[in-house]
């Protein structure tokens, strides 16, 4: 994301006081000093360490040197959550991210991020939309849009930056935790993926471009194939199409409708069950735990179970 775009903004950075985020907040101060931005910060306290309160003060004291405006947002994470730990965390982040009176909230994940994203969601049997890894933007519903302008640098050139700038920062204990997934790739197979190719962020993010493209021509058949406006979906057109264009037609709909991604297996079934001609005016159903999709004649409705 170029800063041009940040130009009058208001834009709020999220501040968790390591290194990259301490980056971040110093380039923004120095953009923000002419007038260019209206800049803050915000700082979520997980209280899921020993450190939590020194690293909220660290947060705290680099701002009033900065003559930064901090927000200090105080949450409550499920450390038993079904989602785990990282998921759960994650989402009370964006929950306090959601509720900020700003323009954009500045993330200051990297190239190196990005790659270790593409590599997890890969190494998962994700589909496109995973694979697509981290934009560079992204509306909040209801909310600011989150931005990402490191996304292009790597982890190297902000240390870089941060030595030439002589910076300090606090270290998360738990990044060294290979018992991560994330941590394990950072820390065990990227160096041994960068030895025999050392431009792999690189091609991981052209990666992430290419399925970020594939997705977005998927969805716009999608909008074709359901005859979509917005708000009504047919299917009408659907009885007659192959398995896998029932499939995507299914996937982005329910996503566009905010119901949790099924899996491939399950969006089969459902195919199966909702497209097929019906002798009857009787309502075809199929659905996961928490939702059910009715078909009406030719229209598809979601409701809740």
């Amino acid at each position: 994301m170029h800063r041009r775009q940040l130009a009058g903004k208001r834009v709020c950075v999220a501040l968790s006081g390591g290194i990259d985020s301490i980056v971040l907040l110093t380039l923004a101060a120095d953009f923000g000093k002419a007038g260019a931005l209206q800049l803050s910060a915000v700082h979520v306290n997980h209280g899921l360490s020993r450190n939590a309160e020194a690293w909220e003060s660290f947060c705290a004291g680099c701002c009033e040197k900065l003559a930064v405006e901090l927000r200090v947002a105080r949450v409550k994470v499920d450390r038993a959550s079904a989602v785990g730990l990282e998921a759960a965390a994650r989402a009370a982040r964006y929950d306090v991210f959601r509720g900020l009176d700003t323009d954009y909230v500045a993330l200051a994940q990297h190239a190196d991020d990005q790659a270790e994203t593409v590599l997890q969601q890969a190494l998962r049997g994700t589909g496109l939309k995973g694979i697509a890894g981290m934009g560079a933007t992204r509306p909040l519903p209801g909310g600011p849009v989150v931005c990402r302008p490191l996304l292009s640098a790597t982890r190297a050139q902000i240390e870089a930056f941060a030595a030439a700038r002589g910076l300090n920062w606090v270290e998360d204990e738990s990044n060294e935790d290979t018992a991560y997934t994330r941590n394990f790739i950072r820390h065990e197979l990227a160096p041994v993926i960068a030895a025999r190719f050392p431009h792999y962020r690189e091609s991981l993010a052209r990666l992430a471009r290419h399925a970020a493209e594939a997705d977005a021509m998927l969805a716009d058949l999608a909008r074709l194939d359901l005859q979509w406006d917005g708000a009504n979906a047919s299917a009408v057109l659907l009885d007659s199409l192959p398995r896998e264009r029932q499939r995507n037609a299914l996937y982005h709909w329910l996503s566009w409708l905010g119901a949790r991604a099924p899996s491939t297996e399950q969006l089969d079934q459902w195919a199966e069950q909702l497209f097929r001609p019906s002798p009857t005016d009787k309502p075809h159903r199929a659905g996961g735990h928490d939702f059910v999709i009715v078909r009406r004649r030719d229209t598809l409705l979601l409701a809740a179970k």
